[in-house]
């Protein structure tokens, strides 16, 4: 009897092994059939640099893969190495279309190496000429682990420099983290900003503050917008004559 159950077990398991494969080698030739080959890629976003034409043409050849079988994230990291792309997300969509969502790099201004720095602090690489499509960029320097600082402290700056009518032009952060800025104005001479390190939490900040709130003084005692302004020191600033002739006067 027992012995009788045994091999009974034995042919139940022997059968539901072979009912498994058959499933698996249908799945198999269903999920390989032609038919869910990927035939079209829509493109969304709101984009600026990026076209859908450009996205096909990167991908064209190079995706792996139909609807059961393509891996995503290969497919997402592919799309991020399209210029101008920052972020892409892929969808599947039954039975045999792809769904793209891209988010661009919105250019800030222009690393000294030849690169771009986003709004959010990324370095990535585009067409410098294509991101001055609607004039000239700031231009920044410094450590790449500074970028995303130099971002945030870009608005900072500029904020701080409004009530003065100037602009930031550029931004230049030493290897040993040490500030500095040039701005400008309609009309107006560019003047060198030194700030210094922030030694304390905040203190580049409260050197443009002070710059900020000497300014007009400055300019009254100096006859124009100086050449340079030095904030590093411990209690008030060094300033310099006015440029003779400066070609980012504006």
């Amino acid at each position: 009897m027992n012995r009788a159950r045994l091999m009974n077990l034995a042919a139940a398991m022997m059968f539901g092994l072979a009912a498994v494969l058959l499933v698996l080698a249908g799945a198999r030739w269903i999920a390989h059939r032609p038919e869910f080959d990927f035939r079209r890629a829509e493109v969304q976003g709101e984009l600026q640099h990026v076209t859908a034409a450009s996205v096909r043409a990167a991908i064209a050849g190079r995706l792996k893969g139909n609807y059961f079988t393509m891996r995503l994230d290969d497919t997402r990291r592919l799309l991020e190495t399209v210029p101008w792309v920052a972020q892409a997300s892929v969808r599947r969509v039954w039975p045999n279309r792809l769904q793209i969502t891209l988010r661009e790099h919105r250019a800030l201004g222009a690393w000294a190496d030849g690169r771009l720095l986003s709004d959010r602090g990324e370095l990535f690489v585009a067409n410098v000429a294509e991101a001055e499509v609607f004039g000239p960029l700031p231009s920044f320097d410094g450590p790449d682990d500074e970028a995303r600082q130099v971002a945030e402290r870009y608005y900072e700056f500029a904020a701080t420099l409004a009530p003065i009518a100037l602009a930031v032009d550029s931004i230049d952060v030493s290897d040993r983290h040490s500030w500095s800025l040039v701005a400008s104005g309609p009309g107006v001479a560019a003047t060198t900003m030194a700030l210094g390190r922030d030694d304390t939490p905040g203190a580049v900040q409260r050197r443009l503050g002070d710059v900020v709130a000497a300014y007009p003084m400055v300019v009254a005692r100096v006859g124009g917008p100086p050449a340079q302004i030095d904030a590093r020191y411990a209690n008030g600033l060094a300033a310099s004559a006015p440029r003779s002739s400066d070609p980012r006067a504006r």
